[in-house]
């Protein structure tokens, strides 16, 4: 169910309005009119969950109209083409296999300050079968946007009732964690089917998954190995590569996220389970 909140008062210059009055014709042009679990909607007064749809897309294009709906008219078609937003099993079709066991996981950090944040745990050093696991990028990559979807869906957009700040007026409280685990994994040679694989997760993902990140951290990193990320940052944006976060320690993990240890595995500093038994 939508949430029953109002956006404050807006002008009718405002840019999250203009977008919204164009977005009959996105919805059109796309054929699809669902994302991260909100039905977008033309109607007036705007719901606030497309709103908080479009301010996101307007944040990450720095309030150019223009590039914000080109932006959001084709993650739309990507994710009717892709076959997300579906019901029953076929949204699942890919997802499941021993390839992947282990290697994604979803949790929550609570904060007395922030509320609840959502944290996605990518642990590389699980992989038994490189090839198995990546070599076929298009499984690769519906296993991986399964877990993204998944993770979206715990930050409960359509209930939400605080509105995204303006583009450059404060965070955006609708974002996640990520954490890329490199324990036991060699960094003495870039395995190929890795980089390629993580080169098409990259992409997909700047286009279609704007402002949903807050923080990402690198943990289990070799001091030397540093270049590795530099290069990685040169893919993408200044505002993406400033919430990058490197650590060679993962016992360190737990001061950087904050919040509740108990809610941190102990393997990463807190006083919680371990991820993995």
């Amino acid at each position: 169910m939508s949430s029953t909140a109002s956006w404050p008062a807006l002008s009718e210059e405002h840019p999250l309005l203009k977008l919204h009055a164009r977005l009959p014709t996105i919805l059109e042009s796309a054929q699809h009119s669902r994302i991260w679990c909100v039905q977008l909607a033309s109607s007036s007064p705007p719901p606030f969950d497309t709103l908080l749809i479009l301010q996101k897309y307007l944040r990450s294009n720095a309030n150019d109209l223009d590039k914000a709906e080109e932006a959001l008219t084709k993650t739309l078609k990507w994710r009717r083409e892709f076959g997300l937003d579906q019901e029953g099993e076929k949204a699942k079709e890919g997802v499941d296999g021993e390839e992947f066991k282990g290697l994604g996981v979803i949790t929550e950090v609570g904060d007395a300050v922030e509320g609840s944040k959502v944290v996605t745990w990518n642990l590389y050093g699980v992989v038994k079968d490189k090839e198995a696991t990546f070599g076929d990028v298009d499984r690769f990559l519906r296993w991986r946007v399964n877990l993204m979807e998944r993770a979206i869906a715990l930050l409960d957009l359509p209930s939400a009732t605080t509105p995204i700040p303006d583009h450059g007026a404060g965070p955006d409280p609708y974002q996640m964690i990520q954490i890329h685990d490199y324990n036991n994994v060699s960094f003495l040679r870039m395995d190929p089917t890795i980089k390629k694989a993580s080169g098409a997760v990259i992409e997909l993902f700047s286009h279609n998954y704007p402002e949903l990140l807050s923080r990402k951290f690198f943990v289990s990193v070799p001091f030397i190995m540093s270049w590795v990320f530099q290069a990685i940052s040169l893919l993408l944006s200044k505002e993406t590569t400033r919430k990058f976060v490197v650590l060679s320690y993962k016992t360190n993990l737990a001061k950087e996220l904050g919040g509740n240890l108990e809610d941190i595995p102990v393997e990463y500093g807190g006083k919680g389970q371990p991820l993995i038994a």
